[in-house]
C-alpha cells in the first residue's frame, strides 16, 4: 500500500516520525515527496495499514491511496500523455457504477498549465476509461463518493484516492472556535517537537480554546498541562474542548494576564505557546512589549535547563528576547500557518 499524506508545510519529517511511531515494521519506506523538503506531502509505502489507522494521524491533513504515478514535462501535452498512461484498471478497487467522483489537482513547480487545466485533462481521461466498462460516471465536484487528486510536483505526476472526505485538522472535540485559533496539526506537532520527559508539567500562556494543551494531551497522557489566558471565555471555551476530548483531568484552567503571572515561580518544566501574531497591532511598539513580557514571564515560570516551543512571525524580535532574557534557541524551522510563513523556535532555559 502506497499513500501519501499531505500535512502543513515544514513538518514533513514530523509526520514521517509518527508514521514510524505508529505502525513500526510495517513501514517500508517513507519520504518527502517532490523536489524539496518543505513541500506538504510524504509518500508512504507500507506493507498493512487500515483506512481507520491513516485517519487517526494527527500530524496529517489528507491520506491519498495512491493509484498510479508518472513524470510530467512543463508542457500540456507532456500532462496528458503522462495520464493517459497511468492504471486505471486500479481505480475499479474504489469504484463502482453508482459512485459519484470529485476531482481536485494540486500542482507545484514551473508549468505552461494550471491546476484547472490538469483536472480537466484527469476528468476527461476518467470519463474515457469508465465510459468503455459500463454508464458514464457521475461527476459531482461539492459531496463526491469518492474524490480522486492528481498531484503534479515538478516533474512527478501522481493519482490517488482520497480515504479522508474531510481534513483530518478538522478535530471532533472542538465545540468551541477561538477566532485565531492554531492548527491542530501544528499544535501536536509542536508538542512532539518539544519532546518532553514523562511526568513533567508543559504550559500554554496564551492558550485561547486550548488546541496544544489538549493536542498534548491527546498525545501523551503521561504529561500534565496549565492553560493560561486573560480571557474568561476564551479559558471557559478551552475547559469545554478539553471535556469533550476526554482530557480535561490531565489540564488545568486558568483566567490570568501572563503578563503579570499570579503563580509561583518554576511552577511548570516547559511551554508551548502560539503568541499573538500582532498583525492588527500598531504601532509594532505594542507587539514587542506584549513579547517583551511574555518572555519575561517565561523566565519566572520556567524551571532551570527547561524549555519551551512557540511559533511566529516575529522571528528577528524572538531572536533578541532569548538572548536579552538568558535563553538559548536550539532549532528553528519555517512553516505555512494558515497561508502565512512563521517560524517555529525550540528554546532553552540554560
Amino acid at each position: 500500500m502506497i499513500v501519501l499524506l499531505t500535512t502543513v508545510s515544514g513538518i514533513e519529517d514530523v509526520v514521517i516520525d509518527e508514521v514510524m511511531e505508529r505502525f513500526g515494521d510495517k513501514v517500508v519506506h517513507a519520504e518527502v515527496f517532490g523536489k524539496s523538503s518543505v513541500t506538504g506531502k510524504v509518500l508512504v509505502n507500507l506493507s498493512d495499514a487500515t483506512y481507520g489507522e491513516l485517519r487517526s494521524l494527527r500530524t496529517v491533513e489528507h491520506a491519498i491511496l495512491i493509484i498510479g504515478e508518472g513524470f510530467v514535462d512543463k508542457d500540456l501535452e507532456s500532462l496528458r500523455r503522462c495520464i493517459w498512461k497511468l492504471n486505471m484498471n486500479n481505480l475499479l478497487n474504489y469504484y463502482t457504477p453508482n459512485t459519484s467522483l470529485g476531482i481536485e489537482a494540486d500542482r507545484s513547480g514551473d508549468h505552461d498549465f494550471k491546476s484547472p487545466d490538469a483536472a480537466a485533462l484527469l476528468g476527461e481521461r476518467i470519463t474515457e476509461f469508465l465510459s468503455q466498462l459500463g454508464p458514464k460516471p457521475i461527476f459531482n465536484l461539492d459531496n463526491a463518493d469518492l474524490v480522486l487528486r492528481l498531484v503534479i510536483d515538478h516533474d512527478r505526476c501522481i493519482l490517488g484516492a482520497s480515504i479522508t472526505r474531510k481534513p483530518l485538522k478538522n478535530r471532533s472535540y472542538r465545540v468551541f472556535n477561538h477566532p485565531a485559533a492554531i492548527n491542530p496539526i501544528l499544535a501536536n506537532a509542536m508538542i512532539r517537537m518539544l519532546n518532553p520527559k514523562p511526568f513533567t508539567r508543559i504550559c500554554d500562556i496564551t492558550c485561547g480554546s486550548g488546541t496544544i494543551v489538549i493536542e498534548g494531551a491527546l498525545y501523551r497522557r503521561d504529561l500534565t498541562f496549565l492553560c493560561v489566558d486573560i480571557d474568561y471565555g476564551y479559558v471557559k471555551g478551552a475547559t469545554l474542548n478539553a471535556r469533550e476530548a476526554g482530557v480535561d483531568s490531565l489540564i488545568d484552567f486558568v483566567v490570568m494576564d501572563s503578563r503579570k503571572p499570579a503563580i509561583k515561580n518554576g511552577a511548570c518544566d516547559h511551554a508551548a505557546f502560539n503568541p499573538p501574531f500582532g498583525i492588527r497591532i500598531e504601532p509594532i511598539e505594542g507587539v514587542t512589549a506584549l513579547y517583551d513580557t511574555l518572555f519575561k514571564t517565561l523566565r519566572d515560570l520556567l524551571r532551570d535547563r527547561s524549555s519551551f516551543i512557540t511559533i511566529t512571525i516575529r522571528k528577528s524580535l524572538v531572536k533578541r528576547l532569548a538572548n536579552d532574557y538568558g535563553f538559548r534557541i536550539i532549532n528553528e524551522r519555517v512553516v505555512n500557518q494558515g497561508g502565512i510563513w512563521s517560524t517555529i523556535f525550540l528554546i532553552t532555559k540554560d
